[in-house]
């Protein structure tokens, strides 16, 4: 198709930040290689370390879209080393685990994945609540 540019040459020019919200286009079209495609190219380009948990938590998700579970369980899992930059802190990370450790039939890692989001959600909780307890006795 000579009329078609390739995923990378749309994104050429781009920021790190300006792929990943391609790349997160083409994830909720379900554009799923041309993702993976886009997020490799925001790696090479060395990213903030939010914009590249962002991205290998969306690799992750692109490739367990495509059943190629053990690349997701790779990019999952480096979104969870750089978590502390994450939204969420890693919440979703480890329930994307959960969910393609139970596909794969490892209950016991999907559990222990699982448990570890309900955590770190607990936690947030836990400083939501303190934070309002300051506020409202400053008040």
């Amino acid at each position: 198709m000579e009329g078609k540019k390739s995923e990378v040459e749309k994104g050429e020019g781009k920021t790190a930040e300006e792929l990943l919200l391609l790349g997160e286009e083409y994830l909720g079209e379900g554009k799923y290689e041309e993702a993976i495609a886009v997020y490799k190219e925001i790696v090479k380009k060395e990213p903030i370390l939010p914009t590249l948990a962002k991205a290998c938590n969306d690799c992750g998700a692109a490739y367990a879209s495509l059943e190629q579970h053990d690349m997701a369980i790779g990019f999952f899992n480096a979104a969870l080393n750089l978590r502390a930059y994450l939204v969420d802190e890693g919440i979703s990370a480890c329930y994307n685990l959960g969910q393609v450790y139970r596909i794969i039939g490892d209950e016991d890692k999907a559990e222990e994945y699982f448990k570890r989001g309900d955590m770190i959600k607990l936690e947030h909780k836990r400083r939501d609540e303190e934070a309002q307890r300051i506020f409202s006795a400053e008040m």
